[in-house]
């Protein structure tokens, strides 16, 4: 085990989720008070996700051929870039090319090329057996920041939502970027040596690792979809646009979300080790499904809160099993090159929810986006318990 790298991980990983939990509350808010409407709104976090997209694809054709150092270090530049350019200016085109480099969270965590590196690394620095428990670990820490992320949402409310406050809190974004910078120059023991960096990884996979990727690209792909009606973003733009929602009062909702699933998470990795990863995925990923259906059916702005606050205790306690099921199909060799091309497929197949959701918003059906968002979940529940139910429990 190498207690510096996973350290260093660890310490990334809470630093970046903070601005991500800050931005992806913050940025919809911004955007409506710089005048735009839901569609542009919803544009722009489709721009985000097509970055996470592009970035991923980079990881998956050149990771290994650069090395997972160098393209870890280059990602944190392009964070530090998007920072900037965001402080710097408002012009609309230069805000898109700044949130489609930056790998801007929309979910309060992230589904970008840091988490696929990262989680692809870490089984191969702690014991086999404590890797459930590592992956608790790592994403109560990321959930744990991104609630501190959220309640730091709130500070340009008590500035009177002063433009220049959001821009500063870019900055400091941008900022968070050089300290990732700095913390993975100092990671060692996460190359992989015995892999030819000229030759196209897929090729060199078995085909068992080729069909499972593709069979989870499309698993995985159902899930982002609805996923992508419902991200942070838009959930808090939602309360926003539909119960008037202050900036403050949506700092403090998404701190206490996320402090109750940083808390699940822990829960996760217990239940894991008692009835395996994918049956923990499936019971609590579906009753976290009802409960978001719920939350536009109730019409009422305490109960949608109540069933927010229900649906976060259990919907992501299947990141850490899900992470830890990916360990168990997949080696140490492959392992990144498959969370890269999956995660690829759940940004590319979650693009499509922003801008539905907005235009949706635009005709006053509030309570389509999430209901359409719940339900494509289910399906996929049911699909990876049944596909998997024999291989993995």
């Amino acid at each position: 085990m190498s207690k510096s790298d996973v350290s260093f991980i660890i310490i990334a990983k809470a630093f970046r989720v903070f601005v991500f939990g800050l931005v992806s509350i913050m940025t919809p808010i911004y955007l409506a008070l710089l005048g735009y409407s839901p569609f542009y709104v919803g544009a722009t976090l489709m721009v985000i996700l097509a970055g996470n997209v592009f970035s991923n694809l980079l990881l998956t054709w050149y990771g290994d051929y650069l090395g997972r150092k160098k393209i870890l270090l280059l990602f944190s530049f392009l964070m530090f870039l998007s920072g900037v350019l965001l402080f710097s200016t408002t012009y609309y085109p230069l805000m898109l090319l700044a949130v489609f480099i930056g790998n801007i969270s929309t979910t309060g965590t992230e589904a970008g090329p840091f988490q696929s590196i990262e989680t692809g690394i870490l089984p191969m620095l702690v014991e086999e057996k404590n890797i459930s428990r590592m992956f608790g670990i790592y994403n109560f820490i990321g959930y744990g920041a991104s609630s501190l992320g959220a309640l730091a949402a709130s500070i340009p409310s008590y500035f009177h939502e002063d433009l220049i406050v959001f821009r500063l809190l870019y900055f400091v974004y941008g900022l968070v970027g050089l300290m990732l910078f700095m913390f993975y120059s100092n990671l060692n023991n996460i190359e992989v040596s015995n892999r030819s960096r000229k030759k196209l990884i897929l090729k060199e996979m078995s085909s068992k690792a080729r069909k499972d990727i593709l069979k989870l690209s499309i698993l995985f792909s159902m899930d982002a979809f609805g996923g992508g009606f419902v991200t942070q973003s838009l959930l808090s733009y939602w309360f926003y646009y539909t119960y008037h929602a202050s900036l403050s009062n949506l700092g403090g909702i998404f701190l206490v979300a996320n402090i109750i699933t940083a808390f699940s998470i822990v829960g996760a990795s217990i239940i894991a080790e008692k009835i395996g990863n994918l049956t923990t995925m499936f019971y609590s990923h579906l009753l976290s499904n009802i409960f978001l259906i719920l939350i536009p059916l109730v019409h009422s702005f305490p109960l949608s809160v109540l069933f927010l606050f229900l649906r976060q205790s259990v919907s992501q306690m299947d990141v850490p099993t899900r992470q830890a099921f990916m360990a168990q199909i997949f080696n140490d060799n492959d392992r990144v090159v498959a969370n890269a091309i999956t995660n690829s497929f759940r940004s590319v197949s979650s693009i499509f929810g922003s801008p539905i959701s907005g235009f949706l918003l635009n005709l006053g059906l509030i309570t389509l986006p999430i209901v359409i968002g719940g339900l494509s979940k289910i399906i996929y529940d049911v699909s990876i318990f049944v596909s998997y139910r024999k291989e993995a429990k």
